[in-house]
């Protein structure tokens, strides 16, 4: 999805992408929760934690260069817990920048 992204991209075509990639590993009944799933896998970072665009399928919204959104796909399995990671990334004209300095190796709890 990551290499998808960038200025001029439909919102909705990344969670489309997204969706299309759970689906074919067979996860979609655990993609961003279970009985009440939310149907985003991420928005913008500005004045606000949460403000648009908001990557969800039904979203209007075009990637603008600038843009700064966090990408937070989550899954949530039952008895066990829930698995995601969030980034940050900068919107540019042919690519998205990481701007979350965090590394991303698996934490176990």
């Amino acid at each position: 999805i990551m290499g998808m992204a960038k200025a001029g991209v439909p919102c909705a075509e990344l969670y489309l992408l997204a969706e299309q990639m759970v689906k074919e590993n067979g996860l979609e009944a655990y993609f961003m929760g279970t009985k009440q799933q939310a149907k985003f896998i991420g928005h913008g970072v500005g004045l606000e934690i949460n403000e648009p665009p908001v990557l969800t399928a039904r979203s209007k919204e075009v990637l603008q260069p600038g843009m700064a959104i966090a990408v937070e796909p989550k899954f949530v399995l039952p008895g066990i817990g829930a698995v995601g990671v969030e980034n940050t990334y900068i919107v540019h004209e042919k690519e998205l920048e990481k701007i979350t300095l965090c590394e991303e190796s698996l934490v176990v709890l």
